[in-house]
């Protein structure tokens, strides 16, 4: 890819499902990044150097707001009954990871369960995002132009191509050059900063678990003799984030005031609401094992009243109806006391799946001399995550590197300036093309067989270019040869998680894109050879198909479904370049 010597700035935008923000450095200081941390709560005070991801359209369809002053804003209009023509998008990022058939159609719902194109939303965040950046940089008295500046955007590593591809797609669409911006990996990203501030470890190898709102995303990397950062594990994780803690104490207050209730106070108290979460999120992020045997929770006074009318009861005695005992009680103040065991098991639903899997990978032959974990991300600030980790963990160090919420921003920010400091990466999946072979009757069932060309062949079997597990180089390709069937061929690209896939037809196997390339008709089809080439470049998949004997080339990054690979329904086409050389 084009190297910019113009580029001075390193620009990135930690997009999250829960906290989003950006960061910059100059070239001549790379590691000396400045975040913006002009993000402010309803209440004034400074909450963190991130703001949440909510976008608020107003009633024309235009962005309003995003962050704090979104939330904020809507929660004023519902207050005042007149926010329902106004639209408000909380937590939106891990629509890209539930989404199996992610396309430029896929929607997100807004907090009225209404529908949006989840391209266009995405596209306006970005924007947004982008010119706040560009304000801060000009009130700071920053001259820059466009091209001086390099963008960096960060994803999960666990996140397929095709949402990666989605990203790129949306912020190329907010007006950032496509030419200019790098996708990054948020595990790799927090991986270099903290190799950038010195951190050392045993053998050079160390796992790393950025634990956010929406996942736990885990990698395993090892530090090179030239400095440079090698992955030797594919990326993995879960929905594990800490937003399933939030939806297990939302739980928890609709069995004592009531969904009716609860709903109600985010349709026309939603101050009172977003402070009930933000509270909740302070007091996630402070529990561990030293709490004490009790936690309060200060319930608002409208949620109270409002739940005790439409039950018919007070809480008192709705609680002695529960199953909690004397774990839960209310107290004078509105306000909720809870036994430490009561929110444990609300942190212990995404704790206990990520210990289960990361023990899971400790015990492969190539990890188990790894003493070391990193430990970043939103929810790897609470500190009960952090102790479960150390003690059941045995031998590894665990490493929590200071504002553990704000390294996979900063790395990013250094990786714009060296995305070479990452030399190579594991493949999560198998990627491969649809293809016909020649009929065997001792691979191929009778039935599959089909007469094309003169000969017997058997359809939609899967050519393997780079398998999952499989370490590839950064900017490093693959390539087959092939003989065109058409005027016209279709290479339609397939991606599962097996290693040893037969046809694509197979369970798991999923189309991904499709490129055309055109052929001559003045010269036979056989005497016609072309190739094609999966190019690794930096996080993201390129696939190019050129026929050697007209020169004509077609180039596509491989991912979304997007309008540029409308075609992969289209009939009248050679389906692929069947016939191997």
């Amino acid at each position: 890819m084009e190297e910019h010597s113009s580029i001075f700035i390193s620009l990135a935008f930690d997009f999250g499902t829960t906290y989003s923000g950006y960061a910059f450095s100059f070239k001549s200081s790379p590691t000396d990044v400045n975040v913006n941390c002009n993000w402010y709560a309803g209440s004034g005070k400074l909450v963190s150097q991130k703001t949440s991801t909510s976008l608020l359209l107003d009633p024309d369809g235009k962005v309003h707001s995003f962050g704090f002053e979104a939330e904020d804003k809507y929660a004023n209009l519902a207050e005042e009954g007149i926010h329902h023509a106004w639209r408000l998008f909380r937590r939106f990022k891990m629509f890209l990871y539930n989404d199996p058939g992610l396309a430029s159609t896929s929607t997100v719902d807004d907090t009225e369960g209404r529908s949006y194109f989840a391209i266009l939303l995405f596209t306006m965040a970005i924007r947004f995002l982008h010119q706040h950046a560009l304000q801060l940089l000009n009130q700071r008295n920053i001259v820059v132009k466009e091209t001086d500046i390099r963008y960096v955007i960060t994803v999960p590593a666990i996140w397929g191509v095709p949402a990666k591809q989605f990203m790129r797609v949306a912020a190329t669409d907010a007006g950032i050059d496509g030419e200019r911006l790098k996708i990054a990996l948020e595990p790799e990203t927090a991986s270099i900063w903290c190799e950038r501030q010195g951190q050392r470890f045993t053998g050079n190898k160390f796992m790393l678990v950025d634990l956010g709102g929406g996942t736990a995303d885990i990698s395993v990397h090892e530090k090179r003799p030239d400095g440079r950062l090698r992955n030797i594990h594919a990326p993995s994780g879960g929905p594990w984030g800490g937003t399933c803690v939030d939806e297990n104490y939302i739980k928890f207050l609709s069995e004592v005031f009531g969904k009716e209730a609860l709903q109600d106070l985010k349709k026309t108290d939603m101050c009172d609401y977003l402070e009930l979460m933000r509270d909740f999120e302070m007091k996630k992020r402070a529990f561990d094992f030293q709490s004490g045997h009790w936690i309060i929770f200060r319930i608002p006074v409208s949620l109270w009243n409002r739940a005790e009318n439409q039950l018919g009861q007070t809480i008192d005695n709705r609680l002695r109806s529960l199953t909690y005992g004397s774990n839960v009680t209310a107290t004078s103040g509105a306000k909720l006391k809870v036994h430490q065991s009561v929110v444990k098991a609300w942190l212990d639903e995404p704790v206990s799946k990520l210990l289960v899997h990361l023990e899971k990978i400790l015990k492969e032959k190539h990890i188990e001399d790894i003493q070391h974990l990193v430990l970043v991300g939103g929810f790897g600030e609470c500190r009960y995550v952090q102790q479960r980790i150390q003690s059941e963990l045995k031998g590894m160090q665990l490493i929590v590197p200071e504002d553990a919420g704000l390294v996979v921003l900063k790395g990013a920010v250094v990786f714009g300036h060296s995305p070479e400091i990452i030399a190579s990466r594991v493949m999560a999946f198998t990627y491969g093309v649809r293809r016909y072979q020649r009929f065997n009757p001792a691979k191929h069932r009778d039935e599959m067989k089909v007469f094309k060309q003169g000969e017997w062949l058997v359809p939609n079997c899967f050519k393997v270019f780079v398998r999952a597990n499989e370490e590839i180089a950064i900017d490093d390709s693959v390539s087959y040869n092939c003989t065109p069937t058409g005027k016209v061929s279709r290479i339609v690209i397939y991606m599962t998680r097996e290693r040893e896939p037969k046809y694509t037809t197979d369970a798991g196997c999923k189309r991904v894109a499709s490129l055309k390339l055109l052929n001559s008709e003045d010269i036979p089809y056989t005497e016609q050879k072309c190739v094609v080439s999966f190019l690794f470049a930096d996080t993201e998949l390129i696939v190019k198909a050129q026929n050697r004997v007209t020169g004509n080339v077609t180039i596509l990054p491989l991912g979304w479904l997007d309008r540029r690979n409308s075609d992969l329904s289209a009939d009248g086409l050679d389906e692929t370049l069947e016939l191997m050389v």
